[in-house]
């Protein structure tokens, strides 16, 4: 996840010196974009977020932008932590893709960094957790339950934003619901990203959030929610 994050600020215009260093563990054939390899039920062009991101970026002034050529972001390496207190609760048996992302997540930020995995679906034993995804049949953030597979369940990303022929904004709502690792990243994904790049306006946050979310995490809900 931390190579797709440099490739995302990357090619949203920020000439990041950090790429050079993933650049032989990130390349096309070794570490493909899952986007470009999945077929989303709506059949949506891989071109839709570029537009957005085309129009958001030309809201910076020319003084930010050469300043941002000028004084590249760098990949931050994350400041070393005691292991955290705080126990991160998931569902025991077979590990899937978007708990064990989740738990990557969660553990990027200092509030649970390192913390210990605890894997159970014993109510009881899941009570005594910090933070719980994936399992419980629970959605609630202030009580940092993190479940989708509640019957009644309809969560997704912010929608995906387009132009029609005349230019106009049109918001379009997505197909895919959020997995667990989906609702931690719309909790924390921005948390994770200022870990890695805390030298990026909170415009350039945003953008790579929004990015991060379309070229690779919504690949990972589709799998897990279709």
């Amino acid at each position: 996840p931390s190579a797709f994050l440099a490739r995302t600020i990357s090619s949203i215009g920020i000439p990041s010196s950090s790429h050079r260093h993933f650049q032989s563990a990130t390349t096309a054939t070794n570490i493909p974009i899952l986007s470009s390899h999945f077929q989303y039920p709506s059949q949506a062009s891989k071109s839709v977020h570029k537009n957005y991101f085309r129009s958001t970026t030309l809201k910076m002034t020319r003084d930010n932008k050469t300043n941002i050529v000028n004084n590249p972001p760098k990949r931050a390496k994350l400041t070393p932590h005691p292991p955290s207190t705080k126990t991160i609760g998931t569902h025991s048996g077979t590990f899937q893709a978007d708990e064990a992302l989740g738990v990557w997540l969660l553990r990027q930020i200092p509030l649970y960094r390192h913390s210990p995995v605890v894997r159970s679906r014993d109510p009881s034993v899941l009570q005594t957790c910090d933070i719980v995804l994936d399992v419980g049949g629970i959605y609630n953030h202030e009580d940092l339950k993190y479940d989708h597979h509640q019957r009644d369940y309809d969560e997704r990303f912010d929608p995906k934003i387009k132009y029609d022929e005349s230019n106009q904004v049109i918001q379009v709502e997505r197909c895919t619901k959020l997995s667990a690792s989906g609702l931690i990243y719309r909790h924390y994904g921005k948390k994770v990203i200022r870990q890695y790049y805390p030298e990026l306006t909170q415009d350039m946050v945003d953008l790579a959030y929004v990015k991060m979310y379309d070229s690779f995490m919504e690949a990972v809900d589709a799998i897990d929610t279709g």
